[in-house]
C-alpha cells in the first residue's frame, strides 16, 4: 500500500482542530471516514500519530516529526 493523499489531508485537518469531530465537520466527511484515514496512515507509516484523549488528539512525538514532512 502506498499513503493516500486524503489521509494526509484528515492528519493536516486534525493537526489544526485537534479533535476528528471538528476536522470532520470542516472536510465534509464523516467521523468514521475520517477516522479510518488517520488509522490507515499510522499502519502505514507504523507508528502512532496521535494519543486520543478525552479532550481531543495530541500528536506524538513521530506525529510531530511526521507534521514537519506532511506540510
Amino acid at each position: 500500500m502506498a499513503v493516500r493523499l486524503d489521509d494526509i489531508d484528515y492528519f493536516l485537518a486534525v493537526v489544526k482542530y485537534g479533535q476528528v469531530r471538528r476536522a470532520a465537520l470542516e472536510l465534509e466527511v464523516s467521523q468514521p471516514a475520517l477516522s479510518k484515514g488517520i488509522q490507515r496512515l499510522e499502519r502505514e507509516l507504523g507508528f502512532p500519530l496521535f494519543e486520543r484523549t478525552s479532550k481531543g488528539m495530541v500528536l506524538t512525538p513521530d506525529g510531530h516529526r511526521f507534521l514537519a514532512s506532511a506540510r
